[in-house]
């Protein structure tokens, strides 16, 4: 106990040590640019000229290695202590009564509100398979298409409001649409691997569409980690796939130099998993606040410095309890996806391994495949995205680079008007 509590106050006020230095140089930064007679002159090229300089210095100093091994070795250190002190295993213990709490009431009041119209045809633990009503008639002969989301977030972001739904605009081109929820995870979940979803949780939602719908094959349409998910699943099962969609979806992790890829890189996710069971939410959370200190300190005054209408704020705050309603990542998962995607970049390489020793080859994937990818997405980086196109081995590939940034790609009221009338008009054509 004495040796872990030296190591931890020697890491974290290293960590912190380095933290603090980061905001002094962007105080000092500031300090500069504000008392510059000149820069007054115009007060929105002022603002412009302090948040760019400070976002530099940020990034910058956030990336340096020194910084990155003294987050790293913190939150080691602070992870230690909890499994020592028994915190871990208190936090486990509440994290089952949260995981009840929201699978049972708070989940289904996010599938109502605001939501697209859905029906549940299957379910199994926390996992569950929702049918969207149809706006349209739906078109005949079309393949359905189930939407895939990721683990790290929940998965209404692709259906936030009716004016900013991805959801809504497929279905106005007569699309017949299916979701996954993973639910929120309890410690009895902690164990589940890479392989039970996607190869039972995904595989017999493709099974239960199939049956629902009488196609043979089904489309698969991911988001950021929910299209590795459609990527490993399209690779294994060909037959069943008809086309494959991602969005905003990592490939090639050695191109990542986004902050949370550094991160991530660096990491002893062991350490994590071994104490807590499941990634805690709050962790992921901070991790997303100290990315970017500056935006998250300006964005709430920057916003209301100006009258806004009902609706922009609506969407305001709708984002903003999307990005903090945050599940807790499975502990297994979580390993798996540090180790073989960040650190080891197996999926790329084909190298990647399932339980049972099966190795995922992208070259197998034969279904038509569009790669759309955010060109200011701070979460993915753009090259790593576009490195799928040349990995995947369909005939028919295509890329959509699109303005925006990872979660602007899903909401910005030029995504719905340019972006995914053509996504839906690909779907139609390969389906």
């Amino acid at each position: 106990m004495p040796d872990i509590l030296i190591d931890l106050c020697s890491s974290s006020t290293e960590f912190y040590a380095r933290l603090t230095a980061i905001f002094i140089d962007a105080w000092i930064a500031s300090t500069k640019i504000l008392l510059e007679p000149k820069n007054w002159q115009n007060l929105q090229e002022l603002e412009n000229k302090w948040l760019s300089g400070c976002r530099k210095i940020f990034e910058s100093g956030l990336k340096e290695e020194q910084f990155v091994n003294s987050l790293s070795n913190a939150l080691d250190c602070y992870s230690k202590l909890a499994q020592t002190t028994g915190i871990g295993q208190w936090y486990q213990n509440v994290s089952n009564l949260s995981s009840f709490w929201n699978n049972y009431f708070i989940e289904p009041l996010r599938d109502f509100l605001w939501r697209t119209p859905s029906q549940k045809i299957h379910s199994e633990g926390n996992f569950a398979l929702f049918h969207y009503d149809n706006i349209v008639e739906k078109l005949q002969d079309r393949a359905p298409v189930l939407v895939v989301y990721a683990f790290i977030n929940r998965h209404y972001i692709l259906d936030l409001l009716p004016e900013v739904s991805i959801i809504r605009s497929l279905l106005s081109t007569g699309l017949d649409l299916f979701g996954v929820d993973w639910g929120t995870p309890s410690t009895y979940d902690k164990d589940l691997t890479l392989t039970h979803y996607v190869n039972n949780y995904m595989d017999k939602s493709i099974d239960r569409i199939r049956e629902f719908t009488g196609s043979d094959k089904v489309s698969i349409f991911g988001y950021c980690w929910g299209g590795n998910l459609a990527l490993i699943y399209a690779a294994q099962h060909p037959e069943k796939v008809k086309s494959v969609i991602t969005l905003a979806t990592p490939g090639d992790f050695n191109l990542d130099n986004s902050l949370l890829s550094l991160w991530t890189k660096k990491l002893n996710p062991d350490s994590l998993v071994n104490t807590f069971g499941n990634v805690p939410s709050f962790i992921l959370n901070a991790a997303f606040a100290i990315r970017s200190p500056l935006d998250y300190m300006h964005k709430y005054p920057h916003f209301f410095e100006r009258p806004r209408d009902i609706k922009s704020i609506a969407e305001f705050f709708a984002t903003e309890i999307w990005l903090y309603d945050s599940p807790p990542v499975i502990g297994e998962i979580y390993r798996e996806y540090v180790r073989d995607f960040y650190q080891n970049n197996l999926m790329i390489k084909s190298k990647l391994l399932l339980d049972k020793g099966n190795e995922i080859n992208l070259k197998n994937i034969t279904a038509p495949y569009l790669n759309i990818l955010a060109t200011k997405d701070d979460l993915v980086a753009p090259d790593s995205s576009s490195a799928l196109n040349e990995a995947v081995g369909s005939r028919e590939k295509d890329l959509i680079k699109f303005n925006s940034g990872h979660v602007g790609a899903c909401i910005s009221a030029e995504a719905h008007k340019d972006l995914w009338p053509k996504v839906g008009d690909w779907i139609k054509k390969y389906s």
